[in-house]
């Protein structure tokens, strides 16, 4: 359990670090999303992202195969517990229950092109299949932090 929480924390490191720093046609348009957010605000947003994770990604180096203290412990079950109701925020409430024409609109000048499963819902798109991944390794680690808090690891 302890490795795959550490494996699946820094793939989510990974991921906040370069999915909108990267063109993989079809599946991620960084170049997109730097043209609507901005390069420069886009390069603080990341940095500023990538404390939270590098910090739960340094912990799972740190204490890898040795007792966790409950700062630990607790800090990942928060960080996993925020990172979740982030992408809730920011991907499932505008879908289920709309969201600004705004966003509407930015997300679909950021994600056009990108494959989507979800039906849209009043002209909400919702999270493409990329998001869709992100979110089953945001869960995925929300659990096992549960898991390891629980344990007392």
């Amino acid at each position: 359990m302890e490795t795959l929480f550490t494996s699946l924390i820094v793939l989510q490191f990974l991921i906040v670090a370069v999915h909108d720093w990267i063109d993989i046609p079809g599946w991620l348009h960084g170049s997109r999303v730097q043209m609507v957010v901005g390069r420069r605000k886009l390069v603080w947003a990341t940095l500023i992202n990538l404390i939270f994770p590098g910090c739960a990604v340094a912990y799972a180096i740190r204490f890898y195969n040795t007792p966790k203290p409950g700062y630990v412990l607790n800090y990942w079950l928060i960080y996993t517990l925020v990172t979740v109701a982030s992408a809730v925020l920011m991907w499932w409430i505008p879908y289920l229950f709309g969201g600004s024409a705004r966003q509407r609109e930015e997300y679909s000048r950021m994600y056009a092109g990108t494959r989507h499963v979800l039906p849209e819902r009043e002209g909400n798109r919702g999270p493409n299949l990329t998001h869709l991944a992100f979110h089953v390794v945001f869960l995925s680690t929300l659990a096992l932090a549960v898991a390891l808090r629980l344990k007392g690891a």
